[in-house]
């Protein structure tokens, strides 16, 4: 039997700390002290549910990582002991400690992210901002709409070019970006009148996959919360807390 999927705010939550915590400082061990014990804390409260990344996303993100790491580390501020001097490329003490928190934090923010990615659902986490009057309604319908029209619009610019080639008229960007644009108009304008005359304006609506958090989600959130402040706490306890901000 598959696992119960954890709440969308939960897993959103979750992902996002990382990012949240990582951006005031640039020293190398704030995204270890986090990075760890919050993938671990994600394995334990989503076994069963999570997915492995593709290779594809392994792919690009080490080729992200390796990329930033190899910038900083020859373009990085010198600073201690100079080990290569040419120019403007420098590799001190200071650019290889800022090359490896620049890798560190690219992986804490991108594998958390992929891991629950695949198990996020975007109706049922603008359906909780509805029903807990975070957005109004109008407002989460109409970003739901928009997200669920993004791979007909993607398939709108496609047909669009094939069509004007057949025709032998010009594919360029931007005249197939205005007629896909008219389309996604015309197409918005009939969805609304569709759901006004449903009734989906109406206040106080049922929306069927809205779900409370359980006792799993809120270990989630909480324990993320609580690994990325004790995160920051202790780097700064240790003094090695590296401010990202001047």
């Amino acid at each position: 039997m598959r696992a119960r999927r954890p709440h969308s705010v939960a897993l959103i939550v979750a992902s996002a700390i990382p990012a949240l915590v990582v951006v005031w400082s640039v020293d190398p061990w704030t995204p270890i002290l986090m990075g760890v014990p919050l993938i671990l804390l994600l394995a334990s409260t989503t076994t069963g549910v999570i997915a492995r990344p593709s290779t594809t996303a392994l792919t690009v993100l080490a080729i992200t990582v390796a990329t930033a790491g190899f910038a900083s580390l020859l373009y990085g501020i010198p600073g201690g002991v100079v080990y290569l001097d040419w120019g403007y490329v420098t590799v001190s003490d200071r650019s290889i400690e800022i090359a490896a928190a620049a890798m560190l934090r690219i992986v804490v923010i991108a594998l958390p992210a992929m891991l629950v990615g695949a198990s996020i659902s975007a109706h049922e986490f603008l359906a909780t901002c509805a029903v807990r009057r975070i957005v109004p309604d109008r407002v989460a319908l109409a970003a739901l709409i928009a997200l669920r029209l993004v791979p007909v619009i993607v398939s709108d610019l496609d047909e669009t070019r094939q069509a004007r080639r057949a025709n032998g008229r010009s594919a360029s960007f931007f005249a197939v970006a205005l007629t896909t644009l008219v389309v996604a108009i015309r197409r918005a304008i009939r969805m609304s009148d569709v759901a006004e005359i449903r009734g989906f304006s109406r206040p106080n609506r049922t929306w069927s996959v809205y779900r409370r958090l359980d006792f799993r989600d809120w270990v989630l959130v909480v324990g993320s919360a609580v690994i990325g402040l004790s995160a920051v706490i202790l780097v700064a306890y240790l003094g090695v807390w590296n401010s990202a901000i001047r």
